[in-house]
């Protein structure tokens, strides 16, 4: 990872956005006020040329009366035609003479009583808004219309405005040009600052994201290959140290994993070569003849079936875990009794646990059948399994104890037993494949069981808790979904 490359997509990035930004305010600003001031331009025109128009309209001005009250800017020009285009009047300028034609593309509109508005360069070649407004004469006045009304209402409506021609007024529109472009020269000088300051911000933050990301994506790549001594200590914001913790846990996890994989060969290594030792062993003395009796040979097949038998428990195990992990075998979910199956599984290991006189006692406190919804047989082993772990840890003399109780449409099972406890420093990893606390036992075990009961637990969407104390025992807890007849009304 190149420092330099994270510092210029920083900066790119910084200074990408900050221009877009601006960008997009600038032209949001100066659309905003240019449109905002036209249709001021557009109001005050149409004002001042309905005011003229209304004038005339009323005989107040003729044709050579002066308009200077109206006049805003010494730029505008005013233009009164007739209905037949005809130029009565003109003012501010010399271009458009009395009696030329003016507005023939304007007059349609005009005369049904419609404003015009268009902008053109007619003034000095400079953005102009041109407004035209009709003029209308009445045949009475306001007045002697009212009067008209209260005497004769159909005589007054059939009374027809008249149609006298159109007032235009045109006037420039630099001072729009004027701001926007004053605008523009702002944001240009904004724009100059933005990029001074994003640079400077991007390299303050590239020292600051690169160098603990460069030691970061070194870390990851020594883990790659397999270092996982490789530690990072980070001086930087708390979402990177944080990441850093992440890589030191990774580290640490895959430390452990790899310490337990090759601990799990050596186990299974053992594990198997010693049954197969027996089996050849055992197998060569009977195929040379050299047992002795016929009860010697007994003994010696009765060896190689057990040892079968355990090879075969091993290799299962192995196989059942990972299809459990993998979904390759769905749970039989059916309703059955808790109560009954932890019943039977307490008959079939009671004799292993008979061997060193330990006790297994059963307590239903909610008294009833546990009626659950799981997959019976794997919940049988998953009782099994614990009731096996909690003898194989169990003091001789000792006691196991089975808890269950209803709660919440759950029933909770735990098993307790009062022997060697589990450390601190083992309680997260118990539940790990071929994990084994106690390496004198391990050839009692594979390290699979409790890997097994956690993945049937989880693949039941439920979970198994385990609480401990080294010297005084461990209990191990789970729950299941209750069934619940549905009674139909």
């Amino acid at each position: 990872m190149n420092r330099n490359k994270i510092a210029v997509k920083l900066w790119i990035g910084i200074v990408s956005l900050t221009i877009t930004i601006l960008f997009l305010s600038m032209i949001f600003q100066t659309r905003f006020l240019y449109v905002f001031y036209l249709n001021q331009e557009i109001k005050q025109a149409e004002k001042d040329a309905n005011k003229i128009a209304n004038y005339i309209a009323s005989s107040q001005y003729n044709f050579n009366a002066p308009y200077n009250e109206v006049i805003r800017r010494v730029n505008d020009i005013i233009i009164v035609t007739d209905k037949d285009t005809r130029i009565e009047y003109a003012r501010g300028t010399d271009e458009y003479k009395r009696g030329s034609i003016f507005g023939t593309d304007f007059m349609k509109k005009i005369s049904k009583s419609e404003l015009v508005h268009e902008r053109n360069f007619m003034i000095r070649n400079m953005d102009t808004l041109l407004v035209g407004v009709p003029i209308i004469k009445r045949g009475v006045s306001d007045k002697n219309i009212k009067q008209m009304l209260n005497d004769d209402p159909l005589g007054a409506q059939n009374i027809k405005p008249e149609f006298m021609g159109a007032v235009y007024i045109a006037t420039p529109l630099e001072k729009l040009g004027t701001t926007n472009n004053a605008i523009k020269l702002q944001f240009l000088y904004v724009f100059i600052g933005a990029i001074f300051l994003a640079s400077l911000l991007s390299l303050l933050l590239s020292q600051s994201f690169s160098k603990p990301l460069v030691l970061i994506n070194n870390a990851a790549k020594e883990i790659a290959k397999g270092n996982y001594n490789n530690t990072i200590n980070l001086k930087s914001s708390d979402e990177i140290k944080d990441l850093g913790e992440t890589i030191n846990n990774l580290s640490g996890q895959l430390s452990r994993v790899e310490k337990i994989r090759r601990e799990f060969i050596a186990n299974v290594s053992h594990e198997i070569r010693t049954p197969l030792s027996y089996l050849q062993g055992y197998t060569e003395i009977l195929l040379d003849g050299l047992a002795e009796s016929k009860e010697e040979e007994q003994k010696y097949l009765n060896i190689i079936m057990e040892e079968s038998i355990r090879l075969k428990i091993m290799v299962n195990e192995i196989l059942q875990l990972s299809q459990i992990e993998e979904g390759f075998a769905p749970n039989n979910i059916n309703s059955f009794s808790m109560d009954a199956l932890i019943k039977r599984t307490i008959d079939k290991v009671y004799s292993y646990a008979a061997k060193r006189n330990i006790s297994i006692k059963f307590n239903n406190i909610s008294d009833d059948l546990l009626l659950c919804l799981a997959d019976e047989g794997r919940i049988k082993q998953v009782v099994i399994n614990l009731l096996h772990n909690a003898i194989k840890h169990s003091f001789n003399y000792g006691n196991i104890l089975i808890n269950t109780y209803v709660q919440n449409d759950r029933i909770y099972i735990c098993v307790r037993d009062f022997g060697e406890g589990i450390p601190p420093e083992d309680l997260n990893f118990i539940f790990d494949r071929f994990y084994t606390i106690n390496k004198s036992k391990s050839e009692e075990s594979s390290g699979l069981g409790l890997s097994i009961v956690k993945s049937i637990i989880s693949s039941h969407g439920s979970e198994i808790t385990v609480n401990s104390v080294v010297g005084e025992g461990t209990e191990f807890c789970f729950w299941l979904p209750a069934y619940i007849e549905r009674t139909s009304v």
